[in-house]
């Protein structure tokens, strides 16, 4: 069975990627608030500046006048407050896209690992079985062939076919 020395590092890892992914999340979710927020503040200045405008070319009232001047610089002052609350969103979320990122890439180096491992833990699996089995191919060879030359060797003993036949001389004797 294979088992991998570092599983316990990449469990971590995992964790630490996950957890980076829920930072991400979050800070994701502050950025769009902080966009929506703007984006209100943005509709809502406009509407003011376009009831300013309004009240200059009707029958001016300087304290009505006054009042939506003062109703703008506040307006304004909280938009500039909300486009430093969203920049301040969106490096968040650069920040935790980078954090993800490097926790990303250090669990795939140990996942990339563990499939060497256990790539090489097959191969040395799979060559020792190709040994056993081999051992066991040349032992049922040498049982079978050593029987085989047992048979044979007693059959040619009781036929006399294994001894050596007489020899005829044709030629003078010596």
């Amino acid at each position: 069975m294979f088992r991998f020395r570092l599983q316990r590092v990449l469990e971590l890892r995992l964790e630490a990627e996950q957890a980076a992914a829920g930072v991400l999340a979050v800070a994701r979710e502050n950025a769009e608030r902080a966009r929506d927020a703007l984006e209100l503040l943005d509709a809502l200045h406009e509407r003011t500046r376009l009831q300013i405008n309004e009240a200059q070319t009707d029958d001016p009232r300087i304290g009505h006048l006054r009042q939506l001047g003062l109703v703008l610089q506040s307006l304004e002052a909280r938009v500039d407050s909300a486009v430093a609350v969203r920049q301040s969103a969106d490096a968040a979320v650069e920040i935790a896209q980078a954090t993800l990122d490097a926790a990303a890439r250090d669990r795939r180096v140990l996942d990339r690992l563990k499939e060497r491992h256990a790539t090489a833990w097959r191969a040395t699996e799979a060559h020792q079985d190709q040994l056993q089995m081999d051992e066991i191919a040349l032992a049922r060879f040498g049982r079978t062939n050593s029987a085989d030359n047992g048979a044979f060797s007693s059959s040619t003993e009781s036929t006399g076919a294994g001894q050596s036949a007489p020899t005829r001389h044709t030629g003078s004797p010596s």
